[in-house]
């Protein structure tokens, strides 16, 4: 066939079953899972202070990734990871951190960085993991680390 006939190469690849999928992760805007979301990073936030650390930022985001919180323990400067489940029947909080998801942690943290004031600092990355049934709050320091 040439490409100017009836159907057209998409269509050809269509039936036989070859269908490029489009879009990424989608985005929940669930009210529930936001206000679920924002009540760990406040449940977080409350378990860090109670521990004499001091948060800096809140929900930073930029295009290519986002941290939960920022914080300052000491001169370390933490770059924290919330994670909150109802139960353990999907995983354990914690474990929902993978690779993906800390590579973005990663990227957003360099992006802070770079427009902070400069100076020598240790830096951390701090994982929180929350559940709900039953009740854990588990702070995990140095969870993971920015090297490749």
């Amino acid at each position: 066939m040439v490409e100017g006939e009836t159907g057209g190469w998409k269509a050809r690849l269509k039936a036989l079953g070859i269908v490029r999928k489009r879009g990424g992760r989608k985005v929940s805007h669930d009210p529930r899972k936001i206000v679920q979301g924002r009540g760990g990073e406040e449940v977080a936030a409350r378990h860090l202070e109670e521990r004499g650390v001091v948060i800096v930022e809140r929900n930073v985001r930029y295009r290519d990734g986002e941290i939960d919180l920022v914080a300052r323990e000491g001169t370390t400067l933490l770059f924290v990871e919330v994670k909150r489940r109802r139960t353990q029947e999907f995983g354990s909080p914690e474990e929902a951190v993978g690779p993906r998801k800390r590579a973005r942690v990663i990227r957003a943290a360099r992006r802070w960085l770079a427009r902070a004031p400069r100076g020598a600092r240790e830096v951390r990355f701090d994982v929180v993991a929350i559940q709900d049934e039953p009740p854990r709050v588990d702070w995990i320091r140095g969870a993971f680390d920015a090297a490749p």
